[in-house]
């Protein structure tokens, strides 16, 4: 905001609070521990439908297995799971990922 007075501009600055940045972990989401022998990975909601992908390979996490509170997909067909912006959360077998 500027005020002139007399000959003089007097320029008044509001100082913008600094927001604490959120950590999202190495790959940028948030995940929980996955259970010995098993990965956890984020996968498509699309990808899920599509014919190609084999669902025996892995499971998908329900945010009802953890203590900690998750972000979950609260409608469709994969209500209940750990799911952020069209990303669902998949338990993975070690086996299967080199």
């Amino acid at each position: 905001m500027k005020i002139n007075l007399f000959n003089y501009t007097i320029t008044i600055k509001k100082k913008k609070r600094k927001q604490a940045k959120k950590s999202y972990g190495k790959f940028g989401l948030h995940a929980p521990v996955a259970p010995d022998g098993y990965l956890h990975r984020w996968i498509r909601q699309e990808t899920l439908g599509a014919p190609n992908i084999k669902k025996s390979a892995f499971k998908l996490v329900k945010a009802k297995e953890y203590k900690q509170s998750f972000p979950t997909v609260e409608e469709g067909k994969f209500k209940g799971c750990i799911g952020v912006g069209g990303l669902i959360l998949a338990r993975i077998s070690a086996r299967f990922i080199r």
